[in-house]
């Protein structure tokens, strides 16, 4: 079964509706790897489906997060990244405060610190919801 299957299968399950829309954000989640925020998924899902309404991708972001379909990651720029749950869960993400760029990292690297946060503060760590900050090799030679 694909992610996209996958994603649809869980919103039925959580008794959401599966319209044009969220088919049409689910795809565009899928095709494009780069790190996306609401406003580029925004206009991806108006060329796909052109009666689709930027509030609607807004929206319909924030119902697959909360149904688990979908994750987002907060990053320094003021922006919000978007990723399908699945291939969220398999890395979390670097930024470079100079140049923005994103790196991906496997989850686990994280593994050190969210033991860490379990067992002193009883913490569970969501390695998918913040970036990481600091300097990229290209930045920090310049």
């Amino acid at each position: 079964m694909s992610e996209v299957e996958q994603a649809i299968a869980q919103l039925r399950a959580h008794g959401e509706r599966v319209t044009p829309a969220r088919r049409a954000i689910l795809a565009v989640l899928r095709d494009d790897s780069r790190h996306l925020d609401a406003e580029t998924i925004a206009t991806q899902v108006a060329d796909r489906e052109p009666g689709v309404h930027r509030a609607t991708v807004y929206r319909s972001l924030q119902a697959l997060s909360e149904c688990g379909v979908v994750t987002h990651t907060h990053v320094p720029s003021g922006a919000t990244i978007y990723h399908l749950a699945e291939s969220a869960q398999q890395h979390a993400h670097l930024q470079c405060e100079r140049c923005e760029k994103f790196f991906d990292v496997p989850a686990d690297w994280l593994d050190a610190v969210a033991e860490k946060a379990s067992s002193r503060y009883g913490f569970t760590v969501d390695r998918s919801h913040a970036a990481l900050l600091g300097v990229c090799a290209d930045c920090a030679t310049r």
